[in-house]
């Protein structure tokens, strides 16, 4: 049994690095062990979600078997599970259906997404964070194009044909020049004019 537990919390780029990093840096010692904790089975490039949202790419292209990320790390445990609570008392995570015993804990549970305010956007809008959001995104947006394409009424018909990116960092200008690449596309498929997108 392992001397020293390590439990890393959230298999995002900091989560998986660090686990990484451990794994290579505790190789040969048999008294660590690294357990990581994620509510998915596999690793997500965060960076590429604008190309699932815009149908680039297969939804699957983007993610990465966590196991098979860790196969040759004999010290690596991976767990797929929710982490509902850290007890400092007790130095346990406790998930939704174990705990884990640790004696250095690392989060890398990650960010959320911030409208700052903009009136609309947290009633309306669609947030780019996660795989699930991006799938999501992708669905509206081919649902919307759909229905736009067999609407009646030029007032809902342009309104439904248009996209609003709220936010000009790196996810909302890679997502607005995907948007563009994908409206011929879209114009094809749904017969329309690729100017009324």
């Amino acid at each position: 049994m392992a001397q020293k537990n390590i439990v890393v919390i959230g298999a995002g780029y900091a989560g998986v690095y660090a686990t990484k990093h451990l794994a290579k840096h505790y190789k040969r010692n048999k008294d660590v062990q690294i357990t990581l904790i994620d509510k998915h089975s596999y690793f997500t490039y965060m960076t590429e979600l604008h190309e699932i949202a815009a149908d680039r790419v297969e939804p699957t292209a983007i993610q990465h078997d966590l196991q098979r990320l860790f196969c040759r790390r004999k010290n690596v445990k991976i767990v797929t599970d929710t982490v509902k609570s850290i007890n400092r008392t007790d130095k346990k995570v406790v998930t939704e259906h174990g705990s884990y015993a640790y004696d250095d804990v690392i989060l890398g549970i990650g960010a959320t997404s911030n409208d700052f305010g903009t009136p609309g956007v947290a009633e309306h809008g669609f947030t780019l964070s996660s795989w699930e959001q991006a799938v999501a995104l992708k669905e509206h947006i081919q649902r919307t194009v759909y229905a736009g394409s067999i609407e009646h009424d030029p007032e809902k018909r342009k309104s439904l044909l248009s996209f609003v990116v709220v936010g000009s960092g790196f996810t909302g200008t890679e997502t607005i020049g995907e948007l563009q690449d994908w409206r011929e596309t879209l114009a094809d498929e749904y017969k329309l004019d690729p100017n009324e997108l």
